[in-house]
């Protein structure tokens, strides 16, 4: 598989899965949110359809109620995607833990399917597709 899109392409979509991880673990849940299109969609078996900036805030208060007070990680690894022009389809493996009383607890495996869309310069997700191993 060759490799398409710029370098500066490439690396933003890169910082883009990062701070999506790092700002659904630590917030500011805003910044989480902006990681996606004005009409976005996260799907997730587990925690269901959200789409676009006002859902996905609302599901973000009911996402931090679902862990209680434990702290919870997100690990992705091996992101791969595809550029063409101002679209991109990609996805990368999912490891996420909970963190609570200094014992950090292995809570699902699985992988997200993306599409991504540049729009006004900056790589967002248009639509990311959770999927749980071992889930139905």
């Amino acid at each position: 598989m060759s490799i398409t899109g710029t370098l500066e392409d490439r690396e933003q979509i890169r910082e883009l899965y990062a701070r999506y991880a790092f700002t659904i673990d630590y917030g500011p849940y805003d910044e989480w949110v902006r990681c996606f299109t004005a009409d976005g969609v996260f799907d997730s078996p587990r925690l269901g359809r959200h789409e676009g900036h006002e859902a996905l805030t609302k599901f973000t208060s009911t996402y931090t109620a679902s862990h209680g007070d434990a702290q919870v990680r997100h690990m992705m690894t091996n992101v791969t995607f595809r550029i063409e022009g101002d679209m991109a389809k990609g996805g990368c493996y999912l490891t996420y833990y909970h963190c609570k009383n200094g014992k950090a607890a292995l809570q699902a495996i699985g992988r997200y399917q993306d599409e991504l869309r540049k729009v006004d310069g900056e790589w967002l997700f248009k639509y990311r597709r959770v999927f749980i191993d071992g889930h139905g």
